[in-house]
């Protein structure tokens, strides 16, 4: 409900600073309201929806039937003299588009927002005490890279660096998290384990594929750590690792 202007927990807060995935997600649905809520007339107005666009809304959102639609010689002007149906004035029929838009957007909002409560809902979900993935992903170490050492127990990992058309990215999964009320955060570390960089937020699945910058010298940085990370506001390391390793590639 953010992006309808209700206010957030500090907690979200806390995770949109870090997640640039949820936040750009935030950004689309306050696009998708601010289009809603749009007073300008225009050519967008007049236009109707594609067909099976309000039974796609009415099913997410458990209706029963589609709105009623005007048939000829019902409405207003209906009772003119000869019959003649008159269309609603200019202001009446942008605001009745307005509306109708305005309408098509909060239920496009509560969809999305009913998906990404779930999403968040299983946001390193919890089975005997460990996060696990909250979808079915590779199996452990298929294609996945070299195996980083675990730093707390049951934990997992695999590492790779891929290169496609000069973009180079960190591949990184890791299974059997320990629970936790934070998040965790993917790093590129020298061989002494003293300067590192951070390059992003491992996914609600345990799986990240992050850009590494081509100013990166990954003959120095050439081991990645995770680390559990508070909502703390605070951006260095926690010097809880529950991985670390290098990676192939």
């Amino acid at each position: 409900m953010v992006a309808l202007g209700e206010p957030s927990s500090p907690t979200t807060t806390a995770h949109l600073r870090h997640c640039p995935r949820c936040a750009e997600q935030l950004d689309a649905y306050r696009r998708v309201v601010r289009a809603g809520k749009s007073s300008a007339p225009g050519p967008a107005d007049l236009l109707e929806p594609p067909p099976g666009l309000w039974d796609s809304v009415a099913g997410e959102l458990g209706l029963s039937s589609a709105p009623d639609r005007a048939t000829p010689g019902s409405g207003p002007g209906a009772d003119a003299p000869g019959g003649v149906e008159r269309p609603p004035s200019g202001s009446r029929r942008s605001a009745l588009a307005r509306g109708r838009r305005f309408a098509l957007a909060l239920a496009a909002c509560a969809a999305l927002a009913g998906a990404a409560a779930g999403s968040g809902a299983t946001w390193w979900a919890l089975r005997d005490g460990t996060a696990s993935s909250a979808r079915p992903g590779p199996a452990d170490g298929a294609g996945r890279g070299t195996r980083l050492a675990a730093l707390v127990p049951h934990a997992t990992g695999y590492a790779r660096l891929s290169a496609d058309r000069g973009r180079r990215a960190l591949d990184i999964t890791v299974r059997g998290l320990p629970r936790t009320s934070g998040y965790y955060e993917v790093w590129l570390m020298d061989r002494s384990h003293r300067k590192l960089i951070s390059m992003g937020v491992l996914g609600a699945d345990g799986h990240a594929a992050l850009p590494v910058p081509t100013t990166v010298d990954l003959d120095e940085y050439a081991v990645v750590d995770v680390s559990v990370q508070k909502y703390n506001g605070t951006p260095a390391h926690s010097g809880n690792s529950v991985v670390r390793g290098p990676y192939s590639g």
